[in-house]
């Protein structure tokens, strides 16, 4: 995918204050849930322990419904109104809470949770949109930056004082629309007033993500893994610490910022995969260190992922901006519910591995067949590179020859499959169904090199004829 390899260097974006202030506002976003999680939410369990999950539930739906009217009635997303409720929304969140948990109302504590939860739902829109200004290179080395910083502050939420991170979770929102607001309001006012992807999607499917995309579906099984690795373990609501998930997440970081190839995206879904499935072995296993071995490898796959959710969101949304709302409301929803399904099993795995019932193997191996099926099976043609480089740009998409779109395509296979530029020469002339004879004249090589070459294409497509490579170029 030629989009992934654009700006081999980064030199000239770092001072770009836009960049910077994508990257705290991803880190302010991040930062946030962590907090959510591991100070405020372990406080409502002396209140009424289910706000969390209403809360929760409240921002999938929010974020759902936003997702619903960008892609059919853009024009009822009145954007200035949109910010200053949630506004609102989050001062009267910051006020309630105290009233909630100091004074053990339940309705007040719900209410708070639900009012920080929808206006957090709009920022995580706000912040997606910002970020889609970015060049993909560029959007890789910022995600790889926010989650870093993350961890790194989420150390600090261990040892602060409850209430000093509740107050920072209250105020963290507010900073953030301050980040962003400039650069996400453009994109967010052309949505209003721009044709529904829904509508234009008809004569031009290319340009937009549907909403039953394989992405979607990759999001909710993820946070599942995410919210399970929540609540498994938990001693007295406050989750088990998985700081060493920062350990895959430095490594991805330091990949993308010496590295000047594309950021990995499928290589890093294959491996949260693995790092997921261990995480479900390891509650089976029943040993000492069961829970916190799997908590971390749980975490630490589902970082990788969310890294990777969060790269694909920016770049398709970079394609088609028109469509950025929709994308990213979407699919941070649909994660959402992905994470109240995951926290449920996640207590009632608690409730099964406390009696060491031996009910924990079946659950266990249930979703290990649900996360390996859906990756040999769900995941066996899906590419998240060739999911981006489909999302054809409106404005070129009526413009668009077919033999652009062919070598688009072939670009996409190139990248995912790793072919070196000479192969990559030797693949495009083959699925112009070329022979042999004209590819050694035109590169003017032996024929032994040629065959080297086909061979080789050959291993990294796992194709065995050229009817194959025909066959996926156009699949």
């Amino acid at each position: 995918m030629a989009a992934m390899v654009d700006s081999p260097t980064l030199s000239s974006s770092w001072l770009a204050p836009a960049f910077w202030r994508a990257c705290a506002a991803l880190a302010c976003v991040l930062l946030i849930t962590s907090l959510m999680n591991a100070v405020v939410f372990p406080r409502f369990d002396a209140v009424f322990t289910y706000a969390r999950d209403v809360s929760v539930l409240a921002n999938a739906v929010t974020l759902i419904a936003v997702g619903l009217v960008a892609t059919f009635r853009p024009s009822l997303l009145h954007v200035r109104a949109l910010t200053a409720a949630c506004l609102a929304l989050l001062v009267a969140g910051a006020g309630l809470l105290p009233v909630g948990l100091y004074g053990g109302n339940a309705v007040a504590l719900t209410a708070a949770a639900c009012a920080l939860s929808v206006g957090r739902g709009w920022i995580i829109v706000m912040v997606g949109v910002a970020a889609s200004h970015l060049e993909v290179r560029q959007a890789g080395v910022c995600i790889a930056l926010a989650f870093v910083a993350e961890y790194a502050a989420t150390a600090l939420v261990w040892v602060i004082p409850t209430g000093m991170g509740t107050v920072l979770f209250t105020l963290l929102p507010f900073v953030t629309v301050a980040l962003v607001w400039r650069t996400a309001q453009p994109v967010l006012q052309a949505t209003e007033s721009g044709e529904a992807p829904a509508d234009f999607s008809v004569t031009q499917p290319s340009t937009f993500l549907p909403l039953a995309s394989q992405l979607f579906v990759c999001l909710f099984l993820f946070r599942v893994a995410f919210g399970y690795s929540l609540r498994f373990g938990e001693v007295g609501g406050v989750p088990v610490s998985d700081f060493l998930g920062i350990v895959p997440v430095a490594a991805v970081a330091l990949y993308v910022l010496l590295s000047r190839r594309a950021f990995p995206a499928d290589l890093l879904a294959q491996v949260s995969v693995l790092l997921v499935v261990a995480g479900f072995l390891a509650v089976s296993s029943g040993g000492a260190y069961a829970a916190a071995g799997s908590v971390t490898l749980l975490a630490a796959g589902n970082a990788l992922f969310d890294m990777v959710a969060w790269l694909v969101l920016i770049a398709v949304a970079g394609r088609n901006p028109r469509a950025a709302v929709a994308t990213f409301a979407w699919g941070r929803g649909v994660s959402g519910l992905g994470s109240i399904a995951g926290a449920a099993l996640g207590v009632w795995s608690n409730d099964l591995f406390g009696a060491e019932s031996p009910s924990v193997a079946l659950v266990m191996g249930a979703l290990i067949l649900v996360f390996v099926g859906y990756a040999l099976i769900g995941l066996k043609r899906f590419s998240f590179a060739e999911t981006i480089a489909g999302v054809t740009p409106v404005e070129e998409a009526a413009t668009r020859s077919p033999q652009q779109e062919f070598a688009a395509r072939c670009q996409a296979i190139a990248e995912r499959y790793g072919l070196s530029p000479r192969e990559r020469e030797v693949f495009m002339m083959l699925a112009r169904g070329r022979d042999r004879a004209y590819i050694q004249e035109q590169l003017v090589v032996s024929r032994n090199t040629v065959k080297a070459h086909v061979k080789h294409v050959y291993a990294k497509l796992d194709i065995h004829t050229h009817q194959d490579l025909i066959d996926l170029v156009e699949r």
